[in-house]
């Protein structure tokens, strides 16, 4: 009988897992739940039922599986991580903290307890702690794609008193920055690229980096203001309407004509002494369908902010660029729909956010959790990431026909990502570059 009773559970819990691998969850959760009452230790079904409630977002119910599964296995890893997990999405990063420190001393070998204690450190804003972690991951599994990329990104914030090569590399290429005059190197092509060159002799004692998950292509100097645009975007995207705090966002715009114009730019949005430190970046355009091919984008809080911005940073734009420069509202994903949104021309014609709309976001809040996170200015001076990021605006400007990169005289590298990225517009980036 019991030999019987045995095979019926295997059964069970095997048509249970195959609903669930199907995205079948309630016939799912219907079964896991019926093996529970027949065998309350059965730790597989309370698992993938705990990971059921997680992949819906019913964190609550998820918690519950995941502390059970604890309370009767207290050496089951996979019930802290994901408890980590869980809690930093919700902001409760004291709590990730806590299991996420009890699952490395249970197995200290476990390459995610660390990369997700990292990541939940970084969240406070205490990054030695998350670049300690980091390490302490890669010290386990050298290849750790997302530890590396995670130590990379960190590294933009904060270079802590650990010994790491890449943590050394990383504070030789900070100090490049105290020794040069950067206008020199807007002046002169020759000192440009020797700066550069001297930038990649550093970056380049590292090797055997995996960089399979560094796909960034932007560069960023960040500010402590939180925009909440990936909030915004999916309110966006789901509803149709523009969020009311992007009707206070504004942007300069400035497009220069070549990867040359962009570096140089880059150069400028780290060295010039902007009013409110305002959230800047640099990029090549690789969005399907939307215009221009270089760009750099200043976000501001009001139009007056933007045209001052625009006003007391023109002298050098002038000095040292070729471009073109516009001052827009919100972001071009928004002007398929709306296409007044964009207008920035002056107060009076400016798109007013509609009232009916507050509903709609409300409705969209009411059920999401909204962590806030400790945001760090990024340090001035050229990272690592800056330099893997340029490496892929060198490679898009030998695709699109722009010989400029050779002014720069670096080695060109193939990325896969921007091959991915570029599949079925690479004409069209063409064209854009042309006009």
């Amino acid at each position: 009988m019991t030999n019987k009773l045995t095979i019926n559970i295997k059964q069970v819990f095997n048509l249970a897992l195959q609903y669930q691998n199907q995205k079948n969850f309630n016939e799912a959760k219907k079964l896991y739940k019926k093996l529970i009452r027949i065998e309350p230790n059965l730790i597989e079904a309370q698992y993938n039922l705990g990971v059921i409630y997680e992949e819906t977002k019913n964190y609550d119910e998820a918690i519950k599986y995941y502390k059970k599964i604890i309370y009767l296995n207290p050496s089951f890893i996979y019930s802290y991580n994901n408890l980590g997990l869980i809690y930093n999405k919700l902001g409760k990063y004291k709590d990730s903290i806590e299991y996420l420190i009890k699952l490395k001393r249970i197995n200290p070998k476990y390459v995610n307890a660390y990369n997700n204690l990292g990541t939940a450190y970084i969240s406070l804003g205490r990054y030695e702690e998350a670049i300690e972690n980091f390490i302490s991951a890669l010290n386990i599994d050298e290849n750790n794609s997302n530890s590396i990329y995670n130590l990379i990104q960190a590294l933009r914030f904060c270079i802590p008193k650990i010994k790491s090569p890449i943590v050394e590399i990383s504070k030789e290429l900070i100090n490049l920055n105290k020794n040069i005059n950067f206008e020199e190197l807007l002046i002169s092509k020759n000192n440009l690229s020797s700066f550069l060159k001297s930038a990649y002799f550093h970056k380049n004692k590292i090797k055997n980096l995996n960089l399979s998950h560094f796909i960034e292509t932007q560069v960023y100097r960040q500010n402590t203001t939180d925009l909440n645009c990936l909030r915004h975007h999916n309110i966006f995207n789901k509803r149709k309407i523009i969020p009311k705090f992007c009707f206070g966002c504004f942007k300069v715009q400035i497009e220069p004509i070549d990867v040359l114009n962009l570096v140089k730019l880059y150069l400028i949005f780290d060295n010039f002494k902007f009013p409110q430190n305002n959230l800047r970046k640099c990029l090549i355009e690789l969005r399907p369908g939307i215009k221009g091919v270089y760009k750099g984008i200043i976000y501001c809080s009001s139009i007056d902010e933007a045209e001052k911005v625009l006003k007391d940073l023109s002298p050098m734009l002038n000095q040292h660029l070729k471009y073109k420069s516009t001052i827009r509202r919100g972001c071009s994903e928004f002007y398929s729909v709306f296409p007044k949104f964009k207008t920035a021309n002056n107060e009076s014609n400016l798109m007013k956010y509609d009232d009916k709309w507050k509903k709609i976001e409300f409705e969209e809040d009411k059920n999401k959790h909204h962590k806030k996170t400790v945001l760090f200015n990024s340090l001035k001076g050229v990272s690592f990431s800056d330099l893997l990021i340029i490496d892929k605006w060198v490679y898009y400007a030998s695709l699109i026909g722009d010989k400029s990169f050779e002014d720069l005289k670096l080695q060109i590298t193939q990325s896969k990502y921007i091959d991915y990225k570029m599949t079925n517009q690479k004409e069209f980036r063409i064209k854009q570059f042309q006009k």
